[in-house]
């Protein structure tokens, strides 16, 4: 091999690292979660007391891929995934009102999870949730809802 192609050679492999550099560089500049193809939970989450739920509010649950939300009708959660690709929708604010969005393939939801602004061609899947009587708040990830579906608070 001649010292010019073990030249080339080099030049294109460091090219090639510098390029990988690059793009693992700006996934990890994305907001966490949103390349991940994740799934919903099956079973009971724990989401926390309704004392901390303000009206109006989208709150995303701690480690799990559920959103808890409280409206004028009373609680409801919902998930997390993206219809479109599966990755994470993070809460963001549109004139002052909460919203998901995905920042994978630029999805968007309403507060309530009707897709404003696709890919996304499907609502966020809803979820029962029920209150005990100290206000712990358990989303039950296995049991779908309507998406007008609200567990009524005072």
């Amino acid at each position: 091999m001649s010292r010019r192609a073990a030249l080339r050679g080099v030049a294109t492999a460091g090219a090639g690292a510098v390029s990988l550099s690059l793009s693992i560089a700006s996934l990890a500049a994305l907001p966490a979660g949103c390349m991940q193809t994740s799934s919903t939970p099956t079973g009971p989450v724990a989401a926390g007391n309704l004392a901390d739920v303000q009206v109006g509010s989208l709150n995303l649950v701690a480690g799990e891929n559920v959103i808890l939300g409280r409206d004028d009708g009373g609680l409801f959660a919902m998930s997390r995934v993206c219809t479109h690709q599966g990755q994470l929708v993070s809460v963001v604010s549109v004139a002052g009102v909460p919203a998901l969005h995905c920042y994978a393939h630029g999805s968007e939801f309403s507060m309530n999870g009707s897709v404003t602004h696709g890919p996304a061609g499907r609502a966020l899947e809803h979820f029962r949730v029920e209150l005990g009587a100290d206000g712990s708040i358990t989303i039950q990830g296995g049991q779908q809802v309507t998406s007008d579906w609200r567990l009524p608070v005072a």
